[in-house]
């Protein structure tokens, strides 16, 4: 029969342990008195879990147990990174593969559940991870445009940064693969295009047909927020995501497009149909109601004006 554990160490360790998740490394457990002999009676116990060599889980698996892991292999250097800074900022979710810087140090072990990264990023909050602006552009390297652009206006609109700090950034970077795709994103959310379809209208409708540009993301009237406002011509263009709206939203859009005619405002709507798949069409639509408010501009074809329509 083995030699009894002491249970107030073991209280103890939990208790550190549980500042950091429910994990315990190698070291951490030395300090406390716990040896490697009652570490391996207690994982055989099932008391404790290894993670991987040198870390113990002390408490039921979590992601967050698995991203202070992470940190705590990293070593003081490590800073949890893009995805998983974003999720830990309240901009994303929880990520399955979860990055880490590590500085330039290596050696780290093979494991899905993480990515160690040998470049130097900062460090803030508790674990410690990147901040906003860095893990914003380091995903940049990586995502598509409208997902991309989705992260940029959720950023800027809740206020978690601003445009003028993520330039910054970008800036400071001597490389980024996709430096065009992130300098257009932050570029359209700070003139006001902040939702994908917002960036679709703009860039596949109005640029390419040389409609007016209109003023974006403007109240009216101190009571109605509108997507695009062609001022001079008394014209408003919504760009809603939902092929249609039903039930109480669809009754706001008819108040407020009432609203806006009863002061002399009229309105279009288009969906993710007109605006991607058909914006040809949707710009002609638009430009003929500038032209019957008094625009003498004259619509520009574009290279996919003589394309069929694609549903």
């Amino acid at each position: 029969m083995g030699m009894k554990i002491n249970p107030t160490l073991l209280v103890q360790a939990r208790r550190f342990a549980m500042r950091q998740e429910g994990v315990l490394t190698t070291a951490q457990a030395d300090q406390l008195g716990i040896g490697g002999h009652t570490r391996t009676r207690l994982v055989k116990e099932g008391s404790w879990r290894r993670l991987l060599p040198g870390v113990y889980a002390l408490s039921p698996d979590s992601w967050l147990q698995r991203a202070w892991a992470g940190f705590l292999i990293g070593g003081p250097q490590a800073s949890l990174g893009m995805e998983a800074a974003l999720c830990l900022s309240g901009l994303g979710k929880e990520p399955t593969v979860i990055p880490l810087y590590v500085g330039r140090q290596a050696g780290f072990p093979h494991d899905p559940r993480w990515r160690f990264i040998r470049a130097c990023r900062s460090q803030f909050g508790w674990p410690p991870r990147t901040s906003v602006e860095e893990a914003v552009i380091d995903v940049g390297e990586r995502w598509e445009m409208d997902k991309f652009l989705t992260l940029v206006g959720a950023a800027v609109t809740g206020r978690y940064i601003t445009t003028d700090i993520l330039r910054e950034e970008l800036d400071r970077r001597q490389r980024h693969r996709q430096r065009r795709l992130v300098e257009e994103a932050i570029e359209s959310v700070g003139t006001g295009t902040t939702t994908v379809l917002e960036y679709h209208y703009r860039h596949d409708v109005e640029i390419p047909h040389g409609l007016p540009t209109p003023l974006r993301q403007v109240q009216l009237f101190g009571r109605y927020r509108v997507d695009n406002l062609y001022e001079l011509y008394k014209l408003i263009v919504e760009v809603d995501g939902k092929a249609t709206h039903v039930g109480l939203a669809a009754s706001t859009d008819m108040e407020r497009d009432n609203f806006h005619m009863a002061h002399g405002i009229s309105t279009l709507r288009f969906t993710w149909s007109h605006v991607v798949h058909d914006p040809c069409r949707t710009a002609r639509t638009v430009a003929e109601a500038l032209a019957r408010a008094g625009w003498t501009g004259r619509i520009h074809p574009c290279p996919r004006c003589s394309r069929p329509v694609s549903l």
